[in-house]
């Protein structure tokens, strides 16, 4: 069994606050990474972080605020890109007051004059102004939201889905989900967001299942396919409540390009559950049942050895490692998952591994691997 080394973080009841702190400037740094490494060719990359709930950057439990870290992270880059020359970074908050702190509260940071590129505050038309033309010049851009949250979030989310493309790290509760789509009128932002046929179908479900849990499932695969229409990779990660049946965040990144959605995966497998046979369920105090019988999963080691069998045409003479950068998106399965495939096929005579160098066969598989099919 192949599984990534695990973070007990959600055995306790978490606030979003507290989820969006443990996880959004871990992903920053590494959404960073991945889109400058795409962006190598260019003399003066741009991107730029967008946080629609950054609170009034005050400590948080005695840590720094969610703002505050990724300023530092920017501020504080060491690797090969110099972030502070790079990102541009955009805050607000749903209270304009809160704002208002936040801006004074960053002010004081020891090294805010040395950032090249001052945080914008969205509470102002000339920030707004900004904002706009940066998005309209296609620069990469993360943005943190709750998707069903005050009306410039919405926006913002609308905007996206029909013309920037952003990537998007949204967290909510089923709650506001709910909340959103029964009372989204033909005139709102919502509308807009499901499409009045999609919201029609959700209504229509709800009123012929009475099951909570049916609906919340409906609803939330509703949601997800509005990204995938629109050709976005979409990662879902469900927390449910410790020791409960009972959901809850979800914690949603969308992205049309495969190296930040592949980082996000990444990021998430130390907090998630994991089968009895290694395929993780990307979830974090899931009610599942240890079964025997793989068949009950939609992702197994069973079900992605007759995938890859079957594979031939798409995957003859390719290393194990790109195999698995094509096929594992928009699967739960991870890096280890596909050795340990190879591995059963290649006990069956399915394939064989052939070394890249001498390219003569392999006694055992590797991620170095190229697979050759019989």
């Amino acid at each position: 069994m192949s599984t990534a080394d695990t973070n007990d973080f959600f055995i306790e009841q978490r606030s979003s606050a507290e989820i969006k702190s443990e996880l959004l400037n871990e992903f920053f740094k590494s959404w960073c990474s991945a889109q400058l490494q795409g962006q190598r060719y260019k003399s003066n990359p741009v991107l730029a972080f967008i946080d629609l709930y950054a609170g009034d950057g005050k400590p948080e439990d005695g840590k720094p605020a969610t703002p505050v870290r990724v300023l530092n992270s920017i501020f504080g880059a060491t690797d090969k890109y110099n972030l502070n020359k790079v990102v541009r970074t955009f805050f607000n908050d749903e209270k304009k007051t809160v704002t208002a702190r936040l801006k004074e509260n960053l002010q004081q940071l020891p090294y805010y004059e040395e950032l090249q590129h001052k945080p914008v505050l969205l509470h102002e038309e000339a920030s707004l102004a900004s904002l706009a033309k940066l998005l309209g010049n296609d620069v990469p851009t993360l943005l943190y939201l709750d998707p069903f949250g005050y009306e410039f979030s919405q926006q913002l989310l609308l905007q996206s889905v029909r013309r920037w493309g952003l990537d998007l790290f949204m967290l909510f509760t089923p709650a506001k989900l709910r909340a959103a789509v029964q009372g989204a009128t033909d005139d709102s932002i919502m509308a807009d967001v499901f499409g009045k046929e999609r919201l029609q179908r959700i209504r229509e479900f709800c009123d012929r299942y009475q099951d909570a849990g049916q609906r919340e499932d409906f609803m939330v695969d509703q949601f997800e396919d509005v990204f995938r229409e629109k050709g976005y990779k979409t990662f879902r990660f469900k927390i449910s409540l410790p020791k409960k049946n009972q959901t809850s965040h979800y914690l949603f990144f969308v992205s049309k390009n495969d190296a930040p959605y592949m980082k996000m995966k990444e990021l998430m497998l130390m907090y998630s559950d994991y089968q009895e046979d290694g395929v993780p369920l990307f979830g974090a105090n899931i009610k599942h049942q240890l079964s025997l019988f793989q068949e009950q999963y939609r992702y197994s080691i069973k079900n992605l050895i007759a995938d890859l069998a079957e594979k031939r045409s798409y995957y003859h003479n390719l290393p194990i490692d790109s195999i698995y950068r094509h096929h594992n998106i928009g699967t739960n399965y991870i890096r280890g998952n596909y050795k340990e495939a190879f591995e059963a096929l290649k006990a069956a005579g399915v394939v064989e591994a052939i070394n890249p160098v001498s390219r003569q066969p392999m006694r055992k598989v590797s991620f170095t691997s190229i697979i050759g099919y019989k």
